[in-house]
């Protein structure tokens, strides 16, 4: 009896430990705003970097540890094609005139990154974005595809003005007004 009360004891503890070094909940913050100057939008994303490196490998074909990645590397493509598919931002825009006739989607340029001693990677990117108009409407999926629990945060930043949603894989679209 004492055999099978010791066994029980080592295996709940084994089972507990093993659900302790994953995490339930999934984050990732981000900010964006529109520099009307530089007729652009710069942005970034904190998220936790093994999350993203886990997703990029099983899904998104990288080979190489993120911490391994220089800055001009061929790997910071994949990073951008995956910022690209999961973090899309559509705006009313110009090509001729001062109305909006056309619908434009941001095209994300990775500018740089790093990973943070507390385990998070920062992503900084941007995309020209001339003659921005009306709703902006937002698509944040980030790592949504690989962790169904995520939930993200996106500040938009227009002038003055802040505003920040939430966004889960059942609302995963929101919508920014810009003031004039």
């Amino acid at each position: 009896m004492k055999k099978f009360t010791f066994l029980l004891l080592v295996c709940t503890c084994l089972l507990s430990s093993s659900v302790s070094w994953g995490h339930q909940y999934f984050f990732a913050f981000a900010e964006v705003e529109y520099n009307e100057m530089g007729q652009k939008f710069e942005g970034s994303i904190v998220a936790t970097a093994h999350d993203f490196e886990l997703t990029l490998m099983n899904a998104h074909g990288l080979k190489t540890k993120l911490e391994n990645i220089a800055p001009n590397s061929p790997e910071v493509k994949i990073m951008e094609g995956y910022l690209n598919q999961f973090l899309t931002l559509y705006y009313g825009c110009s090509f001729d005139s001062n109305a909006v006739d056309a619908y434009c989607t941001a095209d994300w340029k990775i500018e740089s990154f790093q990973l943070l001693n507390n385990g998070n990677i920062e992503l900084y990117f941007s995309a020209a974005a001339e003659h921005v108009y009306t709703l902006i409407q937002v698509d944040f999926r980030f790592l949504m595809d690989a962790f169904p629990e995520q939930q993200n945060k996106l500040t938009f930043i227009y002038r003055e003005d802040r505003e920040t949603l939430s966004f889960t894989k059942a609302q995963s679209q929101q919508y920014f007004a810009l003031k004039p």
